[in-house]
């Protein structure tokens, strides 16, 4: 019985566009299989192996000057460090006492309003009426 549709088309592969003419050679339900994983599986590796290089180079050059200036090189990390450590250290303490400053500076603010709104209150109560004058 003919639908139609072409016995080869059941077989083609849909890409992102749509189907294409590559044809999948097997079984229905197979269309997932890709017979040339290994080559891109291999294209893969292939396009890593300059990065492995650069990486073992690396890691070459990394053991020699650990072997050869190990202690010297350490101990300049060290120095480095320390200062690092020390230069966080003194702006965090600086930050503390500039935040502490303003946070005194806001509480005088507010005292200083407390006490001008308790004046004013009391300068209002004890304000003696003053009396109209007639046009």
């Amino acid at each position: 019985m003919n639908d139609g549709r072409d016995h080869d088309d059941r077989h083609r592969r849909p890409g992102p566009d749509g189907p294409h003419d590559r044809e999948h050679r097997g079984p229905i339900g197979t269309e997932f299989l890709d017979l040339e994983i290994s080559k891109v599986a291999y294209a893969e590796a292939s396009s890593l192996t300059r990065e492995a290089i650069r990486v073992i180079i690396k890691e070459a050059i990394e053991a020699r000057l650990r072997e050869r200036l190990g202690p010297r090189l350490e101990a300049l990390g060290r120095i480095a460090a320390d200062e690092l450590a020390d230069d966080l250290d003194a702006n965090l303490d600086i930050e503390a006492r500039i935040a502490a400053r303003r946070d005194k500076h806001q509480s005088t603010e507010n005292r200083v309003r407390e006490a001008m709104r308790g004046v004013a209150a009391k300068a209002a109560r004890s304000a003696p009426k003053r009396k109209e004058r007639k046009a």
